[in-house]
């Protein structure tokens, strides 16, 4: 696992694989471990990156000027900007998929 700092907190998150970049975002309750099938299937053509949600697998709890899952949304595209990727294609999963809206 890789980490991130954000607004003083640390977040977990995975970078497997090369090529266009998928963004993967985990259910509520579980962490990036949840997605290992599809990563290791899809690391063979793409780059995934699959952060760990606040206070889940090995993130920090979040930030305290977090208060909703547009927050977390820029949370995770500061993430996206540290690694210098412009373009991605987001799957998820009931709140991996409620933030990638915002």
């Amino acid at each position: 696992m890789k980490q991130f700092k954000v607004d003083g907190q640390t977040m977990a998150y995975q970078d497997v694989g090369q090529g266009p970049v998928v963004l993967l975002g985990h259910s509520y309750l579980w962490d990036s471990a949840m997605w290992q099938p599809q990563v290791e299937a899809l690391s063979q053509h793409y780059r995934c990156i699959v952060p760990d949600l606040w206070s889940h697998g090995e993130s920090e709890a979040a930030p305290t000027s977090m208060s909703n899952l547009k927050d977390y949304a820029h949370h995770i595209l500061a993430l996206m900007d540290s690694l210098e990727i412009e373009e991605f294609s987001i799957v998820g999963l009931s709140v991996g998929g409620m933030w990638a809206q915002s």
